[in-house]
């Protein structure tokens, strides 16, 4: 039997040359802190992707099942981010690179 983990959101960092030299790595890791510090956040799964092809406005971070990926992510923005994920509210709109539609 599958094991299952209880997952509201996927927060997934760009692993790419140029998103990792511009500090990608330490974003997850500082994500993973606060969500392991943070009881509310619980619900959050943090990982690392490959590349999302988006190099010149990198950092990349998307986030899941909202179908968001936000851009040229730093420190403060990935924790009002995760802020914005624990509050409810609309995830960071003035990083927002774009929003995958359904195919409805």
């Amino acid at each position: 039997m599958k094991k299952k983990i209880p997952v509201d959101h996927h927060l997934l960092f760009c692993t790419g040359n140029k998103c990792m030299g511009k500090g990608s790595e330490d974003l997850k890791i500082l994500a993973q802190n606060i969500r392991d510090q943070s009881p509310d956040l619980s619900t959050l799964l943090v990982t690392k992707m490959g590349c999302l092809k988006q190099c010149e406005s990198g950092p990349m971070v998307a986030l899941y099942p909202e179908g968001c990926w936000f851009s040229d992510m730093n420190t403060s923005r990935t924790v009002k981010l995760l802020d914005q994920i624990r509050e409810g509210q609309p995830p960071l709109p003035e990083n927002l690179f774009f929003v995958l539609e359904n195919a409805d």
